[in-house]
């Protein structure tokens, strides 16, 4: 979960292209500014996003189902939100 300070990220599309990209670049900010919240619709594909956010995974990036099109899936998503907090929203 994020530490005191960080700016929590939940990011949306990220197991391709630029939803990628800006989880694993904010992840890995030099300065832990971010705890990232990564999501994608399967989970199965989510060994690119692993493999590029390295030591990251698991610290400063968390990875989460979400399917913008189903409420329920969005529903769940932030209730497993630390206090459903999210200071920076990003959909690709």
């Amino acid at each position: 979960m994020a530490n005191s300070g960080q700016k929590v990220v939940l990011i949306t599309g990220c197991s391709s292209g630029i939803g990628l990209r800006i989880a694993v670049t904010l992840a890995k900010d030099e300065k832990k500014r971010y705890h990232v919240i990564a999501t994608m619709r399967d989970l199965k594909k989510k060994e690119k996003l692993v493999e590029a956010a390295g030591d990251a995974y698991g610290k400063t990036l968390m990875l989460l189902p979400l399917d913008v099109c189903s409420d329920d899936s969005v529903k769940q998503c932030i209730n497993n939100v630390k206090d459903r907090h999210i200071d920076i929203f990003i959909n690709k």
